[in-house]
């Protein structure tokens, strides 16, 4: 399996999939077959994840205080984030959790098996299941394209 050094880890990348396998067999995708996200390490060693539902429906207002709670409930289960420090040991990465939109993520350590996967960079943790059972999160990341000149002078304007 080849194990991806830590430099290979450094910059950013976008997801490709996020599965969720129980018993090796079925398989889910939390936030849908066409999630979108952008998962970022720096080399000072801080790393940053947002994942979110593909199309999710804009808030009726700018504020989001101000949206109803149906609203501001389903914006929140649409969307996955968490940012600290992070560090690598053999193929495990330690993500030190700072801050996340869920506060019962705050002060915990997210422990990832890191694999590449040609190009890319495949994350997988195993989960255990209060029947006992045990399903495992694999993510598929891959870097951004490169923009073109054009495309960076369309977006500083």
């Amino acid at each position: 399996m080849p194990r991806p050094a830590a430099g290979f880890l450094l910059g950013a990348w976008r997801l490709v999939r996020w599965e969720i396998v129980y018993d090796g067999e079925r398989h889910a995708y939390p936030f849908g077959e066409l999630a979108v996200g952008l998962l970022t390490y720096t080399a000072d060693g801080f790393m940053s994840a947002c994942i979110m539902t593909a199309g999710r429906p804009r808030l009726s207002t700018a504020n989001p205080r101000a949206a109803a709670p149906a609203e501001r409930a389903a914006a929140f289960d649409g969307y996955f984030s968490y940012a600290g420090r992070y560090r690598t040991v053999g193929q495990r990465v330690f993500h030190d959790v700072e801050i996340a939109l869920n506060p019962a993520m705050t002060g915990t350590v997210q422990v990832r098996d890191a694999r590449r996967v040609g190009r890319m960079l495949e994350l997988s943790a195993d989960e255990p299941l209060p029947t006992g059972a045990c399903r495992q999160h694999r993510l598929l990341w891959q870097r951004p394209r490169p923009e073109s000149a054009a495309q960076t002078r369309r977006r500083s304007r």
